[in-house]
């Protein structure tokens, strides 16, 4: 990867540092793994912090190998090996994680107890603070390996195979006063292949036609990598059905797999219009709703670009007094989008983070919030809004945590009506 001398150093590590993420990850996951079988291990039996080295060296030597054997084999024995093997690594880089911080959290204790009591100041034999409850390192170690591993567990599990059916409401000020409301929805983030099956696929979409449409977006992904099997998946997506029919626009994942590939296959397969920089004006009874569908554009897998001017160039296309949708695969454009002051933005790319934490004021802590600050739900600016969809596939890990797959509802009215 060759850098450019003439950007600040700050942009420049950053780039390195998501180029080089997956990297980092697995040496994280291998140093995670043996770390926690470590720490399992030393609750039996005396293990010196050398043998913590070696086993972290041994497990990423596997690691490797495993990345590099699935890379060049279609079919194999470690094909079905990673599904349990990979979610046991993850679910160790979580664990060791807490361990780490439980770790710091006892250590501080004791050292703040030692210098708050008599034995700071030489007039008490040393103690072990804190340790002689019914509470200390040792059992919440244990406490909090076994309530990660249960979470997880109902992630892999049950979490991931959950269905929510979002529905939502969003005033636009140029929507005709005599309109009757407009049902969109939105599928985003479906990633056909090895993490979703023909009969999961079948299920979304009747799903979605029982909702009744007016029109369906689907806000890139769909295709998860170039080993999809597009004709045995995209067949079952051309059955979903709309009164104006299905709007697409490709995803960072659509590139994998190939643009061109993927568009050739849902005109093959679908009835979709796809837009790639390019819009679509549908005339409903009481007007027009002008979508604009830009196809995706991002630094790497997690860094979108906070404007194109691609979306500027289209928007002055447009009649400016009439109801305008923007389908962006990353929600990074936002911004852009509300200063134009376009009415109503759709897009997915975050999956909510797949894995949350519930908040206050029913708000959660997710990955996402790593890479985008627009990492779920509803947001406003303006005149404008943004409806990011948590999405309807996985990626990476088959796992959902607070984050369930998501089909959105979103009924398009006028200001007046909105309650």
């Amino acid at each position: 990867m060759q850098f450019d001398v003439q950007r600040p150093l700050r942009a420049r590590l950053e780039a390195w540092f998501f180029h080089n993420f997956f990297l980092f990850l697995l040496l994280w996951v291998s140093a995670a793994e043996a770390g926690v079988a470590w720490w399992v291990a030393r609750q039996w039996f005396d293990l010196e912090g050398r043998s913590f080295v070696l086993s972290a060296i041994v497990v990423a030597g596997f690691n490797f190998w495993l990345v590099r054997r699935r890379r060049n084999t279609q079919r194999n024995l470690v094909d079905r090996l990673p599904q349990f093997y990979h979610a046991a690594a993850f679910t160790c880089l979580f664990c060791a994680g807490f361990l780490f911080f439980n770790h710091l959290l006892w250590r501080g204790s004791s050292y703040v107890h030692a210098f708050l009591t008599a034995e700071a100041r030489g007039m008490a034999p040393a103690k072990r603070p804190l340790r002689a409850g019914p509470l200390d390192e040792r059992r919440t170690g244990w406490i909090g390996l076994c309530g990660i591993v249960g979470l997880f567990t109902y992630g892999y599990t049950i979490g991931q195979r959950r269905l929510r059916v979002q529905f939502v409401q969003v005033a636009l000020h140029r929507w005709p006063k005599s309109a009757p409301p407009f049902r969109l929805v939105q599928l985003s983030d479906i990633h056909v292949g090895a993490n979703m099956t023909p009969a999961e696929l079948s299920r979304f979409v009747a799903t979605a036609n029982s909702l009744r449409p007016d029109l369906v977006c689907i806000t890139g992904d769909i295709a998860d990598n170039a080993r999809s099997d597009l004709d045995a998946y995209f067949p079952i997506l051309g059955q979903l059905r709309a009164r104006y029919g299905v709007v697409a626009i490709l995803g960072n994942h659509d590139h994998y797999a190939g643009a061109e590939r993927v568009v050739r296959a849902l005109r093959q397969h679908t009835g979709f219009v796809v837009l790639r920089d390019a819009t679509l004006t549908i005339d409903l009874p009481h007007g027009r709703l002008h979508v604009i569908g830009l196809d995706d554009r991002g630094l790497d897998w997690a860094r979108g670009v906070p404007q194109v001017p691609q979306l500027e160039v289209l928007w002055h296309q447009l009649p400016q007094d009439e109801p305008q949708l923007v389908l962006s695969h990353r929600p990074d454009l936002f911004p852009q989008a509300a200063r134009l002051g376009i009415d109503l933005m759709l897009s997915g790319h975050t999956h909510g983070g797949q894995i949350a934490l519930p908040w206050f004021n029913g708000q959660h802590l997710s990955l996402a919030q790593l890479i985008t600050r627009f990492d779920r739900g509803l947001f406003r600016q303006g005149r404008s809004a943004l409806y990011v969809n948590c999405g309807l596939g996985v990626t990476g890990q088959r796992i959902r945590l607070w984050t369930p797959r998501e089909i959105s509802v979103i009924e398009l009215c006028p200001v007046a009506n909105h309650a």
